[in-house]
């Protein structure tokens, strides 16, 4: 992004030049600072969490979603903004220049080669919007958040390459490498903020969470399964009941899930019964006889909590509200038969 194209009012004036800057950088510095704190002080008052559930406010589903089109707003602002220095700030240009200075600004300082004040401010501007890409990226999206460094990077990286192109296109500014280099390392300083201060303000035992992963990584490269880690899900669980009448009326008749397979050993009284719902199956050994079953506990994982709340209620099932003190996220609990517990587990 060119910006000199259109900022002629800073060629020779180091006033205009300074307030550039200095704006430039505190905009992006209240961004990476301001935003997570108002924001995790609102959703603290209104009963969001924001590690990724929903804690004790009765219209706290309601809030998340206004919470999430706020900040879709904000990020449409910021494209807008982008937009308009990019292109509608700028006249096509008949006499357009392709340049490929790369990382010549840094080669020709360190030569002590003299350049133009202009150059630096240019790349300087270029790093700071792009930061708030960067840091907005992993802020509202889950899928940037899971992999924030590579896949914001890359998000940000590619966005630089179709902004120069699109200006190739149009003929508006000019199309250079070193604004490409400017743009990406911009994004990577929002990255790098929003691990600072976003994710360590939503996470508070992050250091913990994170000697552990560093803990984890080290020994799981030795295990037998690390290299089918990213296939492997957990895809059936196995419980045991007394009376196969239960099971059929509560999980199939009141949870709707479907029977897949009956199987009936020969020359014993128990019933094997294969469930599914969804992409999770549920086995169950049915002894049709009156045993002491151990305590269990079936674990569903689903985002619509409210949904499923308003559901129970309408079937008359009994739940309990409560918190998985793992993830911080809401859950709903469920007595089944014989002193199962059914969990939904918000994700």
């Amino acid at each position: 992004m060119e910006l000199n194209s259109f900022y002629d009012f800073y060629a020779n004036n180091w006033i205009s030049n300074v307030i550039i800057v200095v704006g430039a950088t505190i905009i992006a510095l209240l961004l990476a600072y301001l935003l997570p704190f108002f924001d995790n002080k609102i959703c603290n008052k209104i009963g969001l969490n924001l590690q990724g559930g929903v804690s004790s406010s009765k219209n706290a589903d309601k809030s998340a979603i206004i919470r999430k089109i706020i900040l879709w707003v904000a990020f449409v602002v910021y494209l807008f903004f982008l937009f308009y220095l990019v292109f509608l700030a700028r006249t096509p240009n008949p006499d357009y220049v392709v340049r490929n200075a790369g990382f010549s600004i840094f080669t020709m300082t360190w030569q002590d080669i003299e350049l133009p004040e202009e150059e630096f401010i240019e790349f300087y501007l270029n790093v700071m919007v792009f930061i708030p890409m960067g840091y907005l990226l992993p802020y509202i999206f889950r899928w940037f958040r899971n992999h924030a460094w590579s896949r914001s990077l890359i998000m940000c990286f590619v966005s630089s390459i179709v902004i120069e192109n699109l200006q190739l296109i149009t003929k508006r500014g000019t199309y250079d490498t070193a604004d490409v280099i400017a743009d990406t390392f911009g994004g990577f300083i929002g990255i790098a903020l929003y691990m600072h201060r976003a994710y360590t303000l939503t996470n508070p035992e992050w250091r913990k969470d994170f000697k552990y992963y560093k803990r984890w990584k080290k020994l799981a490269k030795n295990g037998v399964l690390f290299p089918f880690s990213k296939k492997l899900a957990i895809n059936r669980v196995i419980i045991q009941a007394a009376d196969e009448d239960e099971i059929w009326n509560f999980y199939v008749k009141d949870l709707g899930f479907q029977i897949k397979k009956i199987i009936i050993p020969k020359d014993v009284t128990q019933t094997n019964l294969l469930l599914s719902m969804g992409r999770t199956s549920l086995e169950v050994h049915c002894l049709n006889k009156q045993n002491d079953i151990p305590a269990q506990t079936i674990v569903l994982a689903h985002h619509n909590m409210d949904g499923i709340k308003r559901r129970l209620d309408k079937a008359n099932i009994t739940s309990e509200c409560g918190t998985d003190p793992y993830t911080n996220h809401r859950t709903l609990t469920v007595m089944g038969p014989d002193n199962t517990k059914v969990i939904f587990l918000e994700t």
